[in-house]
């Protein structure tokens, strides 16, 4: 997602979101990250849904093979995260069809943003941000 920034002509800043699917609300829970994805963001994203997990009722969340999601930072945490309650899969490589939140992202950039530009940060923010589509954690 896209949006103009005023630094030069053709420059463009860029919102990644990051998230899952609770499947016991079918909710997405997302986080906004402006530039590049990195290691050290999936750590964070996943230490606040640790935050949130009960061993008593262990979470699980399926990632990708991404290497910001099966780097070494990534492993140094997961021990913590187990003890949490929350488990880490990972899907087989070159699957995306098998990842539930591929479709979910498709639908944000395809049906409820169907607008590719917007004129500033903000725009897309509150675009992104409809209540209807997920919860920014």
């Amino acid at each position: 997602m896209d949006v103009p920034t005023s630094k030069a002509r053709g420059i463009t800043a860029r919102l990644n979101p990051m998230g899952g699917v609770d499947f016991a609300t079918d909710k997405v829970l997302y986080r906004e990250i402006e530039g590049n994805t990195t290691a050290a963001d999936t750590v964070a994203f996943v230490e606040m849904l640790a935050g949130q997990a009960d061993p008593a009722c262990p979470t699980v969340l399926l990632m990708d093979q991404a290497s910001i999601h099966t780097s070494a930072r990534v492993g140094q945490h997961r021990q913590k995260w187990r003890e949490h309650g929350l488990l880490i899969a990972y899907l087989p490589s070159y699957s995306p069809e098998l990842n539930p939140l591929e479709g979910q992202w498709r639908k944000l950039k395809y049906h409820d943003l169907p607008h590719r530009q917007h004129a500033s940060k903000a725009d897309l923010r509150g675009a992104v941000g409809a209540p209807k589509w997920g919860t920014a954690a």
